[in-house]
């Protein structure tokens, strides 16, 4: 005799109310066989963010054969349904799985989704729940969402900023969550009407608290919406009372390996705050130099002194030792090496500016100067992009562009020069690295 359950039987019994004028979908149970066949197939896709999906094809067999074509659409409206309050947390948490990794095969999938009036709202309501799996799936299928851009308007206008904004604020949230949350925000922070809108919420200390975190994902994302948000100079001053540029500095002073998303961003974001006089010092104080972009083209005329023995950056001759010059001219090339620590006492300004020297000198040399930045910036020749650089890069390729032929180089890197000098230590660094002279 087969032993039944309270569990077995509650959940025979339990139907979906029928909403379909398809009679297939009047008897399909979420328990189901069939039911777990859709979801499989609706969410078939791979996780990860909506930005970087790719759609995902998906060919059925002989015995799942779609038989017309509006049956997807109702394999998605079932979903939809089952996000209403009168479903329990279960399959609440099962259809909203299902809608966001339906969601990452396009913008297709996006729009098949929203053809149903109201289920923005039933997906923001989500974000309430107390399952990580339901908040991370809804926060993911709102930055599905919001990555189409006619759809933006209606996921703001939902409450999903303020929304969003009461979930980050949980104190304990994992990193999946955040990422997601904070992606929609990214995705929203793209139009311009919302950014003030974000950035006077509650969520900008959370962006900034985000930069530190260990998830490389995560500071992608925080620093994608730092980067909009300071592309409306009313943010300006509230992001630089929320401490966002010690942060930002800070990741392009260090190499983060594998992260050049972050610092893309971050360069973004002090570019943008660097317009403003009295931030530019911050930002130098912080260890960053303006640096112009003239275009890769522009240190072609750049003559390196071969032949000639070695000296300091400023000048200062350098004492031969050996009169027996070396087969290659290793010794020339490799004097740096040939310090001898006891005898010879070098500062810091200088060898700073001997190493940025040589780095600089180096990128010249190989073609490769600038060749990362422009990139990232869409209009070098109009001579007025900037990049930053830290102190000893910066300062050496500031004296390196003074060298140049390039008079209207050289006038806007005398220029950034003046800007920079904004202290004593600076100052000696320029000194040192020869630009008194030039």
């Amino acid at each position: 005799m087969e032993v039944i359950s309270a569990e077995t039987t509650k959940s025979r019994n339990r139907r979906p109310r029928p909403f379909f004028s398809s009679n297939h979908f009047q008897s399909l149970n979420p328990k189901s066989r069939s039911f777990r066949t859709v979801l499989t197939r609706v969410s078939g896709s791979g996780g990860g963010g909506a930005a970087d999906a790719t759609p995902q094809q998906y060919t059925p067999t002989d015995s799942e054969e779609i038989k017309s074509s509006s049956l997807g659409d109702g394999y998605v409206a079932l979903f939809i349904r089952m996000l209403g309050l009168d479903h329990d947390s279960l399959d609440r948490e099962q259809a909203i799985v299902a809608l966001w990794k339906y969601s990452l095969g396009g913008k297709k999938y996006v729009d098949a989704i929203m053809q149903f009036p109201g289920c923005i709202n039933l997906i923001v309501n989500l974000l309430r729940s107390d399952t990580s799996s339901t908040c991370e799936a809804a926060a993911g299928l709102l930055r599905s969402i919001s990555l189409v851009n006619v759809y933006r308007d209606v996921v703001a206008q939902s409450g999903a900023i303020e929304e969003i904004t009461g979930l980050l604020n949980r104190p304990s949230l994992s990193p999946e969550v955040k990422e997601q949350a904070i992606s929609a925000l990214w995705n929203l922070s793209v139009d311009e009407k919302f950014r003030f809108k974000i950035a006077n919420s509650d969520v900008l200390p959370l962006l900034v608290k985000s930069m530190d975190d260990e998830d490389i994902k995560l500071k992608e994302a925080a620093g994608g919406v730092l980067a909009n948000l300071a592309l409306s100079h009313v943010n300006h001053g509230i992001m630089v009372e929320a401490g966002v540029i010690p942060k930002l500095a800070k990741l392009l002073r260090t190499d983060i390996e594998g992260s050049k998303v972050i610092r893309k961003e971050a360069r973004n974001a002090l570019l943008e705050l660097c317009k403003d006089e009295y931030y530019r010092i911050l930002i130098v104080e912080e260890g960053l130099v303006p640096v112009p972009m003239i275009g890769a083209a522009a240190y072609k005329s750049f003559r390196p002194g071969l032949y000639s023995w070695p000296r300091l950056p400023d000048g200062t001759e350098i004492e031969q030792t050996s009169k027996t010059p070396s087969r290659f001219g290793a010794s020339e090339l490799l004097l740096g090496l040939n310090v001898d620590d006891k005898s010879v006492n070098i500062e810091e300004a200088k060898m700073n500016a001997i190493v940025g020297r040589t780095q600089q000198q180096f990128l010249a040399r190989i073609g490769a100067i600038e060749l990362e930045d422009e990139k990232n910036q869409s209009e070098v020749t109009t001579g007025k992009q900037l990049t930053l650089l830290p102190w000893m890069d910066g300062v050496a390729r500031l004296v390196l562009i003074l060298g140049l032929e390039d008079e209207s180089a050289i006038a806007r890197a005398a220029e950034s020069i003046a800007d920079t000098s904004i202290n004593e230590h600076i100052r000696i660094a320029f000194k040192e690295a020869g630009a008194v002279k030039l």
